[in-house]
């Protein structure tokens, strides 16, 4: 049996028994959103807003929150990419979605007495559209170039802001230079993954911006610009006082961006490489998200 049909296998085991619903809830990226999360929730010690006190029943109840909305949109993808199982059938899939979106939405509007004039709503509303957006057809970018930047967008800077919101009640510029480079580091993970799919993708006639780039290109220019995009607005972020100086020590993850960028660069049609280079770029973003968030909490003690 050869590595991929191992692999598929595999897959489709997880789809069965107890571990289907952590399956289809797509549990293996929950960190995606839920580190980025952790950080707006951590800003405020650093930023220090007028009238600041941390919310610790509000930062879990976000935490929830945003997992369940993960999940829900997870399972309503699933649905409609018709990977339903004998188990997992479409209408499960669908009902499944539903509670998730649903209690999300609940604690959401729970959330929202935190803020004045409606902002949380608004928020809340965002979310939602960008889920619609990536998942929901007529509109599928999960099936369309550029859902790349879509999902991104919603893993990164969408948690980062909401959570900021929960413990302040507002956002001001200085969150949103702060959320940068974790929207970098998502994007770079994300970008890695597309690129091991990309033979795949192909195959079923899926479009991505890597199919439409093509892996020369996807490898040897967008990877080098995302990594330094990276690295760029993290020092803009610490230059703006976006966040604490001590956040520079995730430039020690240089070196992992440098194998990230020489591995793309000779090897972009390698689907096992560029797994290698998928897991680094996981790597990068869990350090980029930890620092970010332990500086912010260093700043209790200056």
């Amino acid at each position: 049996m050869t590595e991929e049909a191992l692999h598929a296998l595999q897959g489709e085991r997880r789809r069965e028994g107890p571990g289907g619903a952590l399956h289809f809830a797509g549990f293996r990226y929950w960190t995606a959103s839920v580190l980025p999360a952790i950080v707006g929730t951590t800003l405020p010690f650093w930023l220090r807003p007028p009238g600041f006190s941390f919310r610790w029943f509000g930062a879990i109840e976000f935490l929830i929150a945003t997992v369940l909305m993960y999940s829900g949109f997870s399972f309503l993808q699933a649905r409609f990419e018709r990977r339903a199982t004998n188990e997992w059938s479409e209408s499960r899939l669908l009902g499944a979605a539903g509670v998730c979106v649903v209690v999300a939405c609940l604690l959401g509007l729970h959330l929202s007495r935190f803020t004045t004039g409606g902002i949380f709503i608004v928020y809340g509303l965002a979310t939602l559209f960008a889920g619609v957006l990536y998942v929901v057809p007529p509109f599928s970018f999960s099936q369309r170039a550029g859902g790349e930047i879509v999902v991104s967008m919603s893993l990164s800077l969408i948690p980062v802001l909401g959570a900021y919101l929960v413990q302040t009640g507002d956002l001001t510029r200085t969150v949103y230079l702060a959320a940068l480079p974790i929207y970098a580091a998502t994007g770079l993970w994300v970008w890695a993954g597309q690129m091991v799919s990309r033979s795949c993708d192909e195959q079923v006639g899926r479009e991505t911006l890597v199919t439409v780039f093509g892996a020369r290109f996807s490898g040897r220019m967008v990877v080098p610009v995302i990594s330094g995009a990276l690295c760029a607005t993290l020092l803009l972020a610490v230059l703006s006082s976006s966040v604490m100086p001590l956040a520079l020590t995730a430039l020690l993850s240089l070196g992992l961006m440098w194998r990230i960028v020489s591995v793309s660069w000779s090897d972009y049609a390698d689907a096992s490489q560029m797994l290698k280079v998928r897991t680094r770029a996981f790597i990068v973003h869990l350090a980029v998200c930890v620092i970010i968030a332990a500086s912010s909490l260093a700043a209790v003690f200056r």
